[in-house]
């Protein structure tokens, strides 16, 4: 599968992989953020999303994806390529380390969305899906619905369901639920996984307990702490203000 990507700037090459709901028109300003600061960026639409739309649905957590990005790394003659996976696209980057780490400068997890590293995770996936389902079959193919029920889950009760981000993210609904939230969230990664010299883990300011939970997690197999990146407020920065992770990215000499 070819996929739909675009490019700017030049430089060191940065590969930018979006998150759940999300598809490469969101992360546009973060990716031109970059390019801003003396980086190649490409940014792309991930298998199921926006202009790569369609219904091979991956169901092995997260392997398709990470074989996806690979093959636009060496197409595109990226690698060494610094790549930059946000929330679920974190554990796509993760993913990537594990399966093709020779194509790599530097993988950074950004609050990866690995719920398979917590206890009792399927139990903890099951709790947090349930409403989900049973939207679902309330309304079936209401996938719309069932993405403002998950984020309602998710926030316990503060999302903005009408914010410009939420209404964005409502054409990637169905990805969002059948890919990221039944499948990719699932995933966790165990001892000698990961290629610990490639891999950080980055966290806002003040990230809320489960992603901290899971970057700590996860930090505990590469044998570094999570960097909290200065400036860097809550979980979609990378959507809000793109210039606080261009700013961090751009100063990193790996």
């Amino acid at each position: 599968m070819v996929l739909h990507h675009h490019e700017a700037g030049s430089g060191r090459p940065v590969l930018l992989i979006h998150g759940g709901a999300e598809d490469a028109s969101m992360i546009e300003p973060q990716a031109r953020a970059l390019a801003g600061r003396g980086c190649r960026t490409v940014w792309y639409d991930r298998r199921g999303t926006g202009r790569n739309r369609t219904g091979d649905w991956p169901a092995d957590r997260g392997d398709r994806h990470a074989d996806d990005a690979a093959e636009l790394i060496r197409r595109l003659g990226l690698a060494p390529a610094t790549v930059v996976g946000f929330s679920s696209g974190g554990v796509v980057a993760l993913a990537l380390a594990q399966r093709h780490a020779g194509l790599l400068r530097e993988v950074i997890a950004w609050e990866p969305a690995a719920l398979g590293m917590l206890p009792d995770a399927d139990a903890t996936h099951d709790a947090i899906m349930a409403p989900v389902e049973a939207h679902l079959t309330a309304y079936p193919k209401d996938w719309e619905g069932a993405w403002r029920v998950a984020l309602t889950v998710l926030s316990e009760g503060r999302a903005d369901l009408d914010s410009p981000e939420v209404l964005a993210a409502l054409r990637n609904a169905e990805p969002a639920i059948r890919d990221d939230a039944r499948q990719l969230t699932r995933r966790a990664f165990g001892p000698g996984d990961l290629p610990a010299e490639l891999v950080t883990l980055a966290v806002s300011e003040r990230p809320d307990p489960m992603h901290l939970d899971i970057a700590q997690r996860l930090a505990q197999l590469i044998g570094r702490a999570p960097v909290r990146v200065p400036g860097a407020d809550d979980h979609e920065v990378y959507l809000s203000r793109p210039d606080v992770l261009a700013t961090w990215i751009g100063a990193r000499r790996s």
